[in-house]
């Protein structure tokens, strides 16, 4: 009796593991594996260790001759908390990648430098570049409207712009040859500023445009900076009727400015692409909602990575 117990309970431990591996063999198979097709709208579908984020080349690779996410191995896990030098004390920020590589100094929206901010920074790191983001905000974060309303009525412009330029000249001092800056919202105004003040390589506004107290004005950015600005048409924080006239105007300046406008797309719709982006882009309910077009988001990501590949990738 007791050896038929000891042989039950045997089996019992066999087929449990049995099915614990079949069932990892069957979540193992049904991920997305290195190299495969993904979609930035998803979370969970890539293998361990992997990420669905832009290709590093875009060249044609059988089929694929577009430039649309798939699957890569990670490389960054994390960001690390830094502090770089301004004339204003010590600007707190958060930096990944290796110090050697290309540079890009990411800007935060007026929420502050929260976790979507800090998983685009990711995304670019992905694409083999060191990134840096200035924490504008010195570790404040709103966490609803009325208080971003606040913080970013509190900052102060001259030290904001004097922070973007000297992670510009932070990053160069400690190994980076190229620097480009990519900004979202308020960040997209400040990619402007530093276009013309911090002697980028290139600069990336995503619906930004900064206002006459700045004192920053975009046509004045030396004609040497190429921009590459991102804006939707249903954007009504900038409208079009703003921001045509504007990039008619730098263009007119002699500045080499690009305009991608996405029909139909509104404020803000590059969050869509990070889990805690959809979370903050659909007021903390994204299951079910309506998020902009996967296609067009997608587009706007892979010209921004297309940009700085032709413009500070070495």
């Amino acid at each position: 009796m007791h050896r038929q117990v000891l042989f039950i309970a045997l089996v019992a431990v066999l087929a449990a593991q049995c099915s614990s591996a079949l069932s990892r063999g069957l979540l193992q198979q049904q991920c997305l594996r290195n190299g495969a097709r993904c979609s930035l709208y998803q979370v969970g579908q890539c293998c361990a260790g992997t990420v669905c984020t832009m290709p590093l080349e875009c060249t044609s690779r059988g089929s694929r001759s577009e430039c649309l996410p798939e699957c890569r191995t990670q490389t960054l896990k994390n960001l690390t908390r830094v502090e770089f030098p301004s004339k204003f004390g010590m600007t707190p920020g958060f930096e990944g990648g290796k110090k050697n590589k290309p540079a890009v100094v990411v800007m935060q929206e007026w929420w502050g430098v929260n976790a979507a901010i800090r998983d685009i920074a990711m995304h670019v790191a992905e694409q083999g570049y060191r990134v840096l983001v200035p924490d504008l905000y010195r570790g404040r974060v709103a966490v609803d409207r009325m208080e971003a309303v606040g913080l970013q009525s509190d900052l102060n412009w001259t030290r904001g712009v004097d922070d973007v330029v000297s992670a510009v000249q932070y990053l160069r001092a400690t190994g980076s040859k190229k620097v480009a800056i990519l900004g979202f919202c308020q960040g997209g105004a400040m990619a402007l500023c530093g276009a013309q003040f911090a002697g980028v390589d290139a600069a990336i506004p995503f619906y930004g445009i900064p206002g006459n107290f700045t004192g920053c004005d975009p046509v004045k950015i030396p004609k040497g900076v190429p921009i590459q600005a991102h804006y939707g048409t249903n954007d009504t924080s900038f409208p079009t009727s703003r921001v045509v006239p504007l990039y008619n105007a730098m263009t007119a300046a002699g500045v080499y400015a690009k305009l991608n406008l996405y029909e139909g797309l509104p404020h803000a719709f590059l969050n869509a692409i990070t889990p805690a982006g959809r979370v903050l882009f659909s007021n903390g309910n994204p299951v079910g909602f309506n998020f902009p077009s996967e296609k067009l988001v997608t587009q706007a990501f892979s010209r921004m990575t297309n940009f700085l590949r032709l413009h500070i990738r070495y």
